[in-house]
């Protein structure tokens, strides 16, 4: 298959589209939060830049030019990402605001962690032969992808709609940690 300026790439349009409309609304969700998170600890608000700026900027490139590379580079990163959210949601990090506490689940962040693992999903069955070969003979249960990026899209407004309103009207993410116990030091 040949892709945007004749690129060899492999990748079957009908799975890339909505993986890459699904990094573009983590990044997002990611930045809509991003000043919450700042307000906490700096480092956490800094990790927040880094994961939207990456989940932006990957989303559009991977839409342009979708690679082996690319899907894999999108594996790695947001396998990291949900992983990194496991422990935040189960045992807490060993360092930050609040270490050894682990943090509430709030709608934005089980969105996110969602779309992230489809994201996880759709980059191996694009990077990794032989499920790139499964996903190939299954096409015909995502013929509706079109649709899936349009629903994905109103969710993703949603989502981050959600996020602001929170941010806004409940205090966002400290207001959620401090009502777990986990006062800043």
């Amino acid at each position: 298959m040949l892709g945007p300026q004749g690129s060899k790439v492999g990748l079957d349009r009908w799975l890339v589209l909505p993986v890459a409309t699904l990094s573009l609304g983590v990044g997002m969700i990611h930045a809509a939060v991003v000043g919450d998170h700042f307000r906490e600890e700096t480092l956490s608000g800094v990790f927040f830049v880094m994961v939207a700026v990456f989940h932006l900027g990957w989303g559009v490139l991977f839409a342009r030019r979708p690679q082996v590379g690319l899907a894999a580079l999108g594996l790695l990163v947001n396998a990291t990402v949900v992983a990194t959210w496991l422990v935040t949601r189960t045992v807490g990090l060993p360092f930050g605001a609040h270490p050894g506490v682990p943090e509430p689940i709030a709608t934005p962040d089980l969105l996110a962690t969602l779309f992230e693992s489809l994201i996880v999903a759709g980059t191996a069955a694009l990077a990794l032969p032989f499920l790139r070969n499964m996903a190939k003979r299954s096409r015909y249960l995502v013929a509706s992808a079109d649709l899936g990026v349009v629903m994905a899209l109103i969710v993703i407004t949603m989502v981050v709609s959600y996020a602001l309103v929170d941010i806004s009207v409940n205090g966002g993410h400290g207001a959620l940690m401090d009502q777990a116990g986990a006062a800043p030091p």
